[in-house]
């Protein structure tokens, strides 16, 4: 994507000195115009005044990141919050809510459905059913597909450990104290656990009902269900932004 085709705004996230020169260390967002032109028009379409654009990284840390009050990591170091979607998995680390780095993985939820739908000979959709544990009468054992998801979470998880390690490397004196997980692809059974065990640091489920009390109708069941995917939309709803 050239400079022409993109829409770019940035951060300024601290000062250092190198070689004797004053150097600012930024974090740069960059969207391609013809997509958010798309979402202007539809706002504009539906009567509405556009008034700016979020990323997603920042509402996940806004839904669920601990902030000055919720956060005891004080001498620890930052925290990162990943949210794994269908097809996308957007990882941010970051400091009381000022964001320190984002990565955006091409790769979710959706992926390890397909490593079961291949690996087994069957449909998507009877995949995607066996992936939440759920019996298909005459279909693979449970114990097989959670085996085949696990194998390819496995790798999905190596990417997720390796844009950590990049932050860390790249920042000096920067470590990751604790990871929060949130989103639809974060329910796949035995995921935290393998994360406890390829992610050297704290590893835990986001909250959102925590900071947001919930107003729906549901049982609490139910409302474990639906809070992983309930995150992005509860950030954005959120004002202001986490930068």
């Amino acid at each position: 994507m050239s400079a022409d085709e993109a829409v770019l705004d940035y951060d300024v996230l601290g000062e250092f000195e190198q070689e004797g020169r004053r150097m600012l260390r930024l974090l740069l967002v960059a969207a391609q115009r013809a997509m958010v032109d798309q979402l202007v028009a539809a706002a504009l379409a539906a009567k509405l005044e556009p008034m700016g654009l979020d990323l997603v990284p920042f509402a996940i840390v806004r839904a669920i990141g601990s902030g000055d009050a919720g956060m005891d990591l004080e001498g620890q170091g930052d925290e990162a919050v990943v949210d794994v979607g269908s097809q996308v998995t957007n990882i941010v680390v970051h400091d009381r809510g000022t964001t320190r780095f984002v990565r955006v993985l091409p790769s979710g939820g959706r992926d390890v459905t397909l490593a079961i739908a291949r690996a087994h000979g069957i449909d998507d959709d009877i995949a995607e059913t066996l992936k939440r544990g759920e019996a298909i009468e005459g279909g693979p054992d449970l114990e097989q597909t959670r085996t085949t998801a696990l194998q390819r979470a496995s790798q999905f998880v190596d990417e997720i450990r390796s844009s950590l390690e990049f932050y860390t490397a790249q920042s000096q004196g920067a470590r990751i104290a604790r990871l929060l997980v949130s989103g639809g692809g974060s329910k796949l059974d035995g995921l935290l656990e393998l994360m406890r065990k390829k992610i050297p640091i704290e590893v835990e489920r986001g909250s959102l009902f925590q900071r947001i009390p919930s107003q729906l109708s549901l049982s609490s069941e139910a409302l474990a269900e639906a809070e992983p995917v309930l995150t992005v939309a509860a950030g954005l709803a959120i004002p202001g932004r986490a930068a």
